[in-house]
């Protein structure tokens, strides 16, 4: 049942600021920090200066060769339910950002020196660059992190909309402290429905996203494969065609579909391996796709954001 079902709030997900998920099962859905450091307003700000402290303080300690004190703050991963957001098939199970995980992608970040090499930054960085990071992962992450501002926000719809809370504080789950540099237990009342023991945490509509636009292959598509067409013309390779314009004037091509053939699918590479490869001595295109997300994502072309009609399409889906 809906979370407006539940409470029988009478308003449709147009109405609602949150995502009305179905309590009992996960919806394919993911949070999306590039949105949270772009929208505009006092819970956005507050979230996106947690998640940038939280990474900020691991590339710190790094930095300063406290590397097992930053390895010790990724190894604190939680698998969380109370968003309903994720990939479980059924009942929500929270396979997502575990700490043997998290501990697995630090050692990459370490072993490929992507913080020495300029190609990591900010926590988003690890979704493009990172092997085995995907979506789910990066979601529930950041919802570790943030999870004291969901549960702020979830308070704030629960007294717009007369949702009751529990009785008695709980455990709501860990949340990171910007102040303390320290992860903590989020400990409020909860918002509970009547067929689950667990609590329920609300997420923002802005935030919610069905695929990421900053991933290995956008960051494949318009940085490095224009840099590699740049070197193939350059370096007058093999991929270099010759075309002729309508006047007869003779020009030197090169196409992406040839590039990604050659140097992606016959080398056995994923996305993520080859962006890295071509990326280690170039962090340059890194810090590019960085400066270009927001105009990215805000743009009609390439934004993800979901319209009302297809939050109820994915949520339906999921309890099907």
């Amino acid at each position: 049942m809906r979370i407006s079902e539940e409470f029988q709030l009478g308003l449709s997900q147009a109405e609602l600021d949150f995502v009305d998920v179905n309590s009992a099962f996960d919806v394919k859905l993911f949070i999306d920090p590039c949105w949270i450091h772009i929208e505009k307003g006092p819970w956005f700000k507050q979230a996106s200066e947690t998640i940038t402290g939280f990474f900020q303080h691991i590339i710190d300690l790094y930095q300063n060769n406290k590397v097992s004190e930053a390895q010790a703050l990724f190894d604190s991963g939680h698998e969380p339910n109370e968003t309903c957001f994720g990939l479980s098939k059924s009942k929500p199970r929270g396979n997502g950002a575990s700490k043997d995980l998290l501990s697995e992608v630090f050692k990459r970040v370490v072993a490929d020196k992507m913080i020495e090499k300029g190609l990591v930054k900010r926590l988003e960085d690890l979704h493009v660059l990172v092997k085995n990071f995907g979506e789910d992962r990066l979601s529930d992450l950041v919802t570790n992190i943030i999870r004291k501002h969901l549960m702020d926000f979830t308070k704030e719809q629960c007294a717009k909309h007369n949702i009751p809370l529990g009785n008695e504080k709980i455990d709501i789950g860990p949340c990171w402290n910007n102040h303390t540099k320290q992860w903590e237990t989020c400990r409020d009342y909860p918002l509970l429905v009547s067929s689950e023991t667990k609590p329920i945490l609300l997420v923002p509509k802005k935030i919610a996203v069905k695929t990421y636009r900053y991933s290995a292959g956008q960051y494949c598509t318009y940085q490095v494969l224009e840099k590699r067409m740049k070197d193939h013309l350059a370096e007058e390779t093999g991929l270099v065609r010759i075309d002729f314009d309508k006047n007869g004037k003779k020009t030197k091509k090169v196409k992406k579909t040839d590039i990604r053939t050659t140097e992606i699918k016959k080398s056995g590479k994923s996305i993520k391996e080859y962006v890295f490869e071509v990326s280690k001595n170039v962090p340059i295109l890194m810090d590019q796709f960085r400066a270009s997300i927001q105009s990215m994502l805000l743009s009609k072309k390439h934004t993800n954001r979901l319209t009302d009609q297809e939050f109820i399409e994915l949520v339906e889906k999921s309890a099907s």
